[in-house]
């Protein structure tokens, strides 16, 4: 029973009339029963009402509504149950409504019969493609020369060990030229004082931009894109950890027919503390079981942390500026490589995970990120991030193919999702242990703990995306992506506090 109180007097204004409140009462009957019988109907399969669909009680409306004295409307008919029966009853026949519910108990078991195959193929594809070295098609004196253009802001602890890294590759014919915004960035004095460390390294920094780019990572690296000498050109964020496998793993592999750009999933270093864990779990596990599979699938998927392309190939694609045309969106690597892969070319995954090598991380730090990609994401790809993205986390999934396996099998929802969950956790430490081609610095309940927390934290950035889904804070900027990508600034602090 739902027994609406007379609260008018903390109501500014007046008080409510009788009138608005019954009209309050139709609104609901006609806009939110038929609502409230989709989202209820697993749950009312659970509570024992599949085989009694076909009784729908003969109500007038009388005795449906009590309206009293008080202006309070009571049903003896209010609860999941009723409400689902009611609205059957108004919506549909009985054969109706069994299709209804076999609609709906049948999708869960689609979606997560499909996520079985992508984790699978996760695994198995996995297996035979990460940490294995390419080939090599041409002797190593012979290898392509490679631009790595580095966009750099600020300084962190580890940026002198990721800049390092770069200079130190064993690799033929390579060029660094590394980018920063003004002239007096923090990050110049590192950079001297590796140039001096490694004279034999063909350095060269460049400072300023190019004019036009919203995105401030694009417009950070144009002048770097320009005077590259090479083809082959290799974005490396400030924060990646480079080695001479990833490379010549990246370099052996683009130069097959065809192949338009190579580039690296995402993941991370050893990162000490809780927060740390929280990151591994979420690249390790979340991306780490549908990322693979999607390149393995031929599907473009790919983020620009750490890619490797042919410059050619990109003009040829794109002749209006090539990279720095995709500096009107925050999220250029999704557009460039959607180009590339709508233009035939194919787009490989490395076989070395990039690793993003931070001093620290937080949970708001990771938060933030997290929202700040859904909300690009869903303005690029709206159907595919707000509904199908949701229903693909292993909690939401787990409890609606809990009732949907309850209501055709009448196994009990609390032993599937004890099967569900135990299934996740080993299937993602696997996924896990192989990424990371090594130990992990933490426990196993460890894990498990942090699984769940980034579990939930996903449904908690989701919503949180969803409220202002236009509004992405980046640096010290505020965007606005309108639906398609296309990015404007609406604030600066920078320039605001100058």
């Amino acid at each position: 029973m739902i027994f609406y109180k007379d609260n008018s007097e903390k109501v500014p204004g007046g008080a409510k009339s009788f009138s608005s409140k019954v009209m309050s009462v139709l609104l609901f009957q006609c806009i939110g029963v038929p609502a409230v019988t989709l989202i209820f109907a697993w749950l009312c399969m659970y509570f024992g009402l599949s085989d009694t669909y076909s009784y729908f009680p003969v109500v007038s409306t009388q005795r449906l509504y009590d309206i009293d004295s008080n202006i309070g409307i009571q049903s003896q008919f209010w609860s999941i149950a009723n409400v689902s029966r009611i609205s059957a009853m108004y919506w549909f026949d009985e054969q109706t409504w069994s299709y209804v519910t076999f609609i709906l108990a049948i999708l869960p078991l689609i979606v997560y019969a499909v996520a079985i195959v992508v984790i699978s193929i996760c695994h198995i594809g996995g297996h035979f493609h990460f940490h294995k070295k390419e080939e090599q098609l041409l002797p190593h004196d012979c290898l392509p020369g490679v631009s790595i253009v580095k966009p750099l802001m600020g300084v962190d602890d580890l940026l002198e060990e990721n800049l390092e890294s770069h200079f130190s590759l064993t690799y033929p014919k390579f060029e660094l030229l590394l980018c920063t915004q003004t002239d007096d960035d923090e990050a110049i004095p590192v950079v001297n004082k590796l140039r001096k460390k490694y004279p034999h390294v063909d350095c060269t920094l460049f400072t300023g931009g190019g004019p036009g780019c919203v995105n401030p990572m694009v417009n950070n690296m144009a002048p770097g894109y320009w005077n590259a000498k090479y083809d082959f050109i290799w974005v490396s964020t400030s924060r990646i950890k480079a080695s001479s496998d990833i490379i010549m793993d990246m370099s052996c592999k683009l130069q097959k027919p065809k192949v338009g750009l190579v580039h690296q999933m995402p993941f991370y270093t050893d990162l000490p503390g809780f927060a740390g864990t929280i990151d591994k779990v979420h690249f390790g596990c979340i991306i780490g079981r549908c990322y693979p599979a999607f390149n393995f699938l031929g599907l473009c998927c790919c983020t620009g942390m750490s890619y490797l392309f042919k410059k050619p190939v990109l003009e040829e694609c794109m002749p209006q500026g090539g990279l720095i045309y995709f500096g009107k969106y925050l999220a250029e690597d999704f557009f460039l490589c959607t180009l590339l892969h709508e233009k035939g070319y194919k787009l490989v995954m490395s076989a070395y995970p990039a690793q993003q090598n931070i001093p620290s991380s937080s949970i708001c730090f990771y938060k933030d990120r997290m929202v700040r990609w859904l909300r690009l994401r869903l303005n690029m790809m709206t159907f595919t991030s707000g509904v199908l993205e949701p229903l693909g986390d292993m909690i939401p999934i787990g409890i609606l193919v809990s009732l949907s396996v309850n209501h055709f099998f009448n196994i009990s929802v609390c032993y599937f999702l004890l099967f569900h969950f135990t299934l996740c956790l080993t299937s993602d430490y696997i996924l896990l242990k192989r990424y990371q081609n090594g130990s992990l610095i933490f426990s196993k309940w460890k894990f498990v703990f942090c699984w769940f927390v980034t579990e939930l934290m996903r449904t908690v950035t989701y919503f949180e995306a969803i409220w202002r889904p236009q509004t992405i804070f980046w640096g010290t900027k505020q965007f606005r992506v309108r639906l398609g990508g296309v990015t404007e600034v609406v604030r600066d602090t920078d320039k605001t506090k100058s």
